[in-house]
């Protein structure tokens, strides 16, 4: 287990890499933000003629879900990315 995570990092991150983690950091946020909102304003589907109706009356949820979404599939597209790499080698 130590040489495979030795075998991963060996030289210094770049400027590529932080430009990468930054947009990798920033799709699942968006899905995330996405997925809330949806979520938010599903009632609005069902009724005629539609009218913006929101689930949460404070922002509370979208501060919340939306920063956890993000971590989650940050770390999701880093194991896949990792699993990528480790079957190459």
């Amino acid at each position: 287990m130590r040489r495979h995570i030795k075998n991963i990092r060996k030289s210094r991150i770049t400027k590529n890499e932080i430009i990468a983690d930054a947009i990798f950091l920033f799709i699942p946020a968006f899905l995330s933000f996405l997925w809330v909102f949806i979520f938010d304003v599903h009632h609005s589907f069902y009724e005629w003629p539609m009218t913006r109706k929101l689930i949460f009356k404070t922002p509370y949820p979208y501060l919340l879900f939306i920063p956890i979404g993000a971590i989650f599939g940050f770390f999701i597209i880093k194991l896949l990315l990792i699993g990528i790499k480790e079957e190459k080698i």
